[in-house]
């Protein structure tokens, strides 16, 4: 990946919104990419239905300013163009992100209905778009000593090389260090019975331990001034030991095959789980 030229935005005038149009903007100024802020009106949506359509417009178009406002406090050079479209949300981002490199969302941690509904559809979008999609929490402080850039390796390469791909280009912009994370193992009350068959799961562990290496290896040859680390867990809960794992990191990244129908009603357990308890902005990267 040699840089990424266009950031889109998700606007929804929320103050969750905010954070993750700040959290996009910072990007787009350090990446030198242009931003793009899209706000989607839905007027089959419940809290929409039967309202004046001037009026909706009219009140997208002041949030959409606001926004640009907003950016401008910080990055007043910043390439930014804003826009909005009618339809529905997942399908139209969905869409716009074909002609992005990323897109950017609040999380779905909100106080209100409304702001679970746009953080359901966040998800969707998570797993349809053909770019990364990146999910900033709620309460992510801009301003917190976060360090480093962690991505979630899983036994399937194909799944992952994009992710590493996105995740040594984030370290190098964002000037931070990178950490390949695999988790293995089994749930709990299986492990008595592991232990039974012989041998234990240390292979397994070794074996994870040496696709990390490999890929260490690869990385520092082609990025020498990139400090980069590669760590095989063991743990009950892949979900569990990501988390616990990127709880103070910078972004966390996980790969996604799931683009297909089916791929989407089978969406990993591990991806899903990291979203439904956010800690840190993480991306999900489509594997193609």
């Amino acid at each position: 990946m040699e840089t990424l030229e266009s950031i889109l935005v998700g606007i929804d005038g929320s103050e969750r919104g905010k954070k993750a149009l700040k959290w996009a903007a910072r990007l787009a100024n350090r990446e030198g990419a242009h931003l793009t802020l899209l706000a989607v009106i839905d007027p089959a949506s419940d809290e929409l239905v039967g309202s004046d359509h001037r009026v909706l417009r009219e009140a997208v178009e002041n949030v959409l300013g606001e926004a640009q406002e907003f950016v401008r406090g910080d990055y007043p050079e910043l390439a930014m163009d804003a826009s909005y479209v009618s339809g529905d949300i997942v399908e139209a981002l969905v869409g716009a992100a074909e002609s992005h490199d990323m897109i950017v969302m609040g999380s779905h941690h909100g106080a209100s209905v409304a702001e679970r509904v746009w953080g359901a559809k966040g998800l969707r979008v998570s797993v349809s778009a053909s770019v990364p999609t990146v999910v900033v929490p709620a309460d992510w402080d801009p301003y917190n000593e976060a360090k480093g850039i962690v991505v979630g390796v899983g036994p399937q390469d194909e799944v992952s090389d994009k992710a590493v791909e996105l995740g040594v280009h984030l370290a190098k912009v964002l000037e931070e260090p990178l950490e390949l994370i695999s988790s293995w193992g089994i749930p709990t009350l299986l492990s008595r019975s592991a232990e039974f068959m012989g041998g234990g799961l240390a292979p397994v562990g070794e074996s994870f331990q040496r696709n990390l290496d490999t890929r260490v290896v690869a990385i520092r040859a082609a990025e020498p001034a990139l400090e980069v680390e590669g760590h095989s867990i063991e743990a009950p809960s892949p979900t569990q030991a990501l988390m616990q794992r990127s709880k103070d990191c910078r972004v966390l990244l996980l790969g996604t095959h799931a683009r297909s129908a089916v791929s989407r009603a089978l969406f990993g357990s591990t991806t899903c789980g990291v979203l439904a308890h956010l800690q840190v902005p993480t991306a999900v990267v489509p594997m193609e």
